[in-house]
Order: C-alpha cells, then sequence, then structure tokens
C-alpha cells in the first residue's frame, strides 16, 4: 500500500492558481519514533486559547506587561481606552483615554521604580501610538491648568515656581528679561490665544526660537515641563514625583486668565497623562533599555531616522537627547530592545544601537551589524533570543547571529494581502 503524504502547513498560492492544501488546526512535526526516515510525522493539535476577561468595548490594540514593574499587571489598549488588569484578580480598571485613533499599532515601554524613601522615583509607563506621547505612573508628579476666558492682553504676567513670564506685543529682547517678579521672561503674545498659549509652552520648556518665542535670554524651566495646551489652555506638571510639587506656587495679573489653583496639585496619586514631544511631532514607537526609554518620533522631513531618549528616572524628552539613524536616510518604523542592543527598524534598513556609557554620546550605532532590509510598520517582535521582523515585501526574517528567512512565498503573498486590506480605509 502506498503512503499518502499529508500536508505539512497550508498552501494557497493565488499567482499560480495553485490548489488550496488547509491544514487545520494542526501543525507538523516529524516523528523519528515511526519511522527512522522520517516519512510518517505527527500531526500535533493547536493549544486551545481559554478567555481570561472581558476588557472594554473596542479593538483590543495591545496587550503589556513586564516583569518587576507594576506587579507584573496587564495592560490592555481596547479602542482608544487604557486598562489595568490585576494579575492576581483578573479585575481590570479603566485608567484613561489615550486619543482617539481606534485602529493601528500600540507601543509600550516600562521602567520600574529607583531607590527608597520620599526620593524615590516611581515605575512610569510610556505609551505611543502615532499621536500623543502618554505616560502612566501610580505616584504621580503634581499638575496644574491656565485657563483664558476671554483675549490674552499685553502686559498679562504668569508666575510658576518663582518665575514670572509676561505677555508683549513689543520685543521679546525689550529691557533685561531675567524672569523674576521685576524683569520676567517676555513671551510674544502673537494674534489669537491659540499663539500666546503656544508661546508660553515653549518658553517654560525652552524648545521654541529664542528671540522670537520669548527672549533671547530665556532658559528651560527648572521645576516645570508644559505637557500639553489647546487654543486656551496650558497645562503643565512638576518635573519631580510626587507630592512635593504640591508646593509649586502658580499666579496670574490678567482679567481674562487664571489659574485652577494656588499651587500645582494631585502629586503623589494615581494618573495618566501626556508629554511633550518637541517640535509637537507624535510618537510611533517606544522601548526600555538600561533605564533609558528610546523613543520614535513620527517620521517625516528632516525627521527621518531621529529618535530621542529619556534619562533614567525623567519623564521628560529633552529636544536636545536625540540621534539619526547613520546608515540610510529611511524613516524608522519601530525601535525594539533585543540582546544589549536596541534595534531602529527602518523602511528599507535595520540597524542596532547600544547605549555607550559615554555622557557626551550615551547612544551609538553598534558598528559592523547592519541589515540592508526594512520592515512593516509594527510588525517586529523578538521571540526569545531573536528578532523577528515582516519586511517590506511581506517576508519573514529572524536576526540572530545573521538573518534567516522564515516564510514561504504563500505565506508572503498573504501577510501582503492582510497588509494592504489593513490600510484600506
Amino acid at each position: 500500500m502506498a503512503d499518502i503524504q499529508v500536508a505539512r502547513s497550508s498552501y494557497k498560492r493565488a499567482v499560480a492558481r495553485e490548489a488550496f492544501l488547509p491544514l487545520k488546526n494542526r501543525f507538523f512535526e516529524q516523528n523519528p519514533v515511526l519511522n527512522a526516515s522520517n516519512d510518517f510525522p505527527s500531526l500535533i493539535s493547536r493549544p486551545v486559547t481559554k478567555k481570561f476577561i472581558d476588557v472594554g468595548t473596542g479593538h483590543v490594540r495591545k496587550l503589556f506587561s513586564e516583569p518587576g514593574a507594576f506587579d507584573d499587571d496587564l495592560f490592555v489598549v481596547s479602542g482608544t481606552e487604557l486598562y489595568r488588569v490585576d494579575r492576581v484578580t483578573g479585575t481590570s480598571s479603566l485608567l484613561g483615554s489615550i486619543g482617539t485613533n481606534i485602529l493601528g499599532d500600540v507601543s509600550m515601554a516600562a521602567t520600574a521604580g529607583i531607590g527608597d524613601g520620599p526620593d524615590a522615583v516611581p515605575e512610569y509607563l510610556f505609551i505611543a501610538d502615532g499621536g500623543v506621547l502618554w505616560l502612566y505612573t501610580e505616584n504621580g508628579n503634581a499638575r496644574g491648568q491656565l485657563q483664558a476666558s476671554a483675549a490674552i492682553a499685553n502686559g498679562d504676567t504668569v508666575e510658576i515656581g518663582g518665575v514670572y513670564y509676561q505677555w508683549t506685543n513689543g520685543s521679546v529682547d525689550a529691557g533685561t528679561p531675567a524672569g523674576t517678579v521685576g524683569a520676567p521672561w517676555l513671551v510674544d503674545l502673537g494674534s489669537s490665544n491659540s499663539e500666546a498659549i503656544t508661546a508660553l509652552f515653549r518658553a517654560i520648556n525652552g524648545d521654541g526660537i529664542g528671540g522670537t518665542d520669548y527672549s533671547t535670554a530665556l532658559v528651560q524651566h527648572p521645576t516645570v515641563v508644559g505637557y500639553s495646551y489647546a487654543a486656551n489652555d496650558l497645562f503643565v506638571a512638576a518635573k519631580a514625583f510626587g507630592a512635593t510639587g504640591n508646593l509649586i506656587t502658580t499666579t496670574e495679573t490678567g482679567a481674562n486668565i487664571a489659574w485652577g489653583a494656588a499651587t500645582l496639585q494631585n502629586g503623589g496619586v494615581e494618573f495618566l497623562r501626556q508629554v511633550a514631544m518637541p517640535n509637537d511631532v507624535g510618537a510611533i514607537s517606544v522601548a526600555h533599555i538600561n533605564s533609558y526609554v528610546i523613543v520614535v518620533p513620527a517620521q517625516g522631513g528632516q525627521i527621518n531616522g531621529r529618535f530621542y531618549w529619556v534619562d533614567p528616572g525623567e519623564s521628560v524628552v529633552d529636544p536636545l537627547d536625540f540621534a539619526t539613524a547613520e546608515r540610510s536616510p529611511d524613516a524608522v518604523n519601530q525601535v525594539l530592545v533585543f540582546s544589549d542592543r536596541f534595534w531602529l527598524l527602518g523602511q528599507s534598513t535595520t540597524e542596532p544601537w547600544i547605549v555607550s556609557g559615554d555622557p557626551t554620546a550615551p547612544m551609538q550605532r553598534f558598528s559592523g551589524v547592519l541589515y540592508d532590509r526594512g520592515t512593516w510598520e509594527g510588525t517586529g517582535v523578538k521571540v526569545k533570543d531573536s528578532l523577528v521582523l515582516v519586511d517590506e515585501d511581506g517576508a519573514v526574517f529572524q536576526v540572530g547571529g545573521g538573518l534567516k528567512r522564515l516564510s514561504r512565498p504563500d505565506i508572503e503573498e498573504r501577510i501582503r494581502k492582510a497588509i494592504s486590506a489593513a490600510a484600506t480605509p
């Protein structure tokens, strides 16, 4: 009797008009016990999944947990909502909304707490999905909101933690601005509240244009960061974590502007807030390595290939802490940590970088390793001791001691169709 060979996997090649050979709920494994020549395989049933919990009502876009951080709890993004699921009880709690995007990849990175006692740095969870960069912590920074009820006027003044700012419709370098009550930093009033608020936001963070947005001599606020703004609202947070930020004063002189309170509020409690990105660009991917957080901004133009890093224990993206992928001008789609390196997965290249320990250049490209193969956005994953990615042609590759192709033409065809369908509105 002739032996009938079974399919090793499903096979469907539409381009070649081949017959579809399905293999359902099984995977192929050679069985040398049955026959020394391995002609007789075993078809092992695939393990089933079991429902654990209902979380949210939208598409589940991300599941993430980091051993050693946040009690190993699970974080879930369902639609636009972020949930935390208790590892022991399985109960979920809504932490807040992370924007308006209901589809697409979400990237998360968690940092462990640093130190003990009142000066300890809490655990941070960074979240990026192409828009705002978000930060969640159990021991939050104190926050405040400045609101304009009508037009901001020339000469209106704002004080935050002893640093003074004054809007002006004249030169931002008039006199000797120094950030004091008698010589406040001068901020461009612009022609609308939106322009005035934007200029003040940039002044606090020190990431605008000196001599245009604000006084040329201005320096970044030492204890506070602006983390969000709108046409009539400015939101700031203490750089220091915990309740100490509740002591930072907030005052104003102006008929149409007012702080929500006389000091920053709610330091030391759980919260989810935005993190300001340089030039107001979005964040598409984050990763954690050696207590640093690597942040890839939305790519395009002069930002192609750029990434930022957040220093250990910090929750602010410094506009000066950035580097650029060197090998090719292609955009970076994703960052992943694999081995002792972080990998920048670009449109046409894949570059490994390391944390160098050099204070003048803490991030440096790992020399001698480069792959002239890009990735589909969000498809790179770490699997045990290797990095697996889907390239720009739908092929699946394994990175680990070299580059190994894992996929077949029929699988690549199906991947291309799936990605094309996902990109169709």
